[in-house]
């Protein structure tokens, strides 16, 4: 696993189709951004309410988990959307030479079943971290492939599964995550940085989410031994 190319294939990736990618995570951060402040007027009259004595405090108590529920459902809607939009665009870009559009935002194809995988898989590698942090590496490496997995080849959740983690074992498991783990941490590095600069770094830092799975898709076709359909993509 060639880490170098990883870096440049995401940057060549990104910048043949920087502008419906940027848009994509804009809109996202956007409906997010929206349904957190509704979410935050929502639990604000839940805590008003519970002031009012017993009966508001049940009230209360019903809105604030009415109002985590439903930022917790928007965000595995938005993000799962989000991810699938831009991995099928590079994908495309790949394998078809085709430019992405931004009609493209538009195209749900397989987004029911990476919905299901993105909500799944978050919720194992979650509990894996908070538990200790080794198992969270050891299953994000074991199912890196996944979600590209259910795009490109339509799999359902399980079948991804089961295939990333053959596609991880290829080139080992260690090369696997070393691999994806020094893109995480230099992603996490700058978006630290860029965050303390108001505005401007929050939407610079919305550039790694395409970059990021740019990488990604580098690695995964690294993986399958088509390396070359990058090259020729991004010349």
């Amino acid at each position: 696993m060639d880490i170098a190319k990883c870096f440049k294939d995401s940057w060549g990736l990104f910048k043949l189709d920087w502008a419906p990618l940027t848009v994509t995570a804009l809109v996202a951060a956007a409906i997010l951004g929206i349904v957190s402040v509704v979410v935050g007027l929502i639990a604000g009259g839940g805590a008003a309410a519970a002031r009012l004595g017993p009966f508001g405090g049940g009230v209360g108590a019903v809105t604030g988990f009415f109002a985590s529920v439903l930022l917790v459902v928007v965000a595995v809607v938005v993000y799962s959307w989000m991810l699938s939009v831009v991995i099928r665009m590079m994908l495309r870009r790949v394998r078809e030479r085709r430019p992405a559009d931004f009609a493209d935002m538009a195209d749900f194809g397989e987004l029911g079943t990476f919905m299901v995988a993105y909500f799944v898989l978050g919720v194992i590698v979650a509990i894996c971290y908070a538990l200790l942090v080794v198992p969270g590496l050891i299953v994000t490496t074991l199912w890196l492939y996944a979600l590209p997995l259910i795009v490109d080849r339509r799999l359902g959740v399980g079948k991804a599964m089961g295939d990333s983690q053959a596609m991880a074992a290829a080139p080992g498991y260690f090369t696997t995550f070393i691999t994806w783990f020094v893109v995480a941490l230099a992603i996490g590095i700058v978006v630290g940085i860029l965050s303390v600069v108001p505005i401007v770094g929050p939407i610079i830092g919305l550039l790694a989410v395409p970059f990021g799975v740019g990488y990604l898709v580098s690695m995964y076709f690294q993986s399958i031994g088509e390396g070359g359909l990058i090259d020729a993509a991004i010349g």
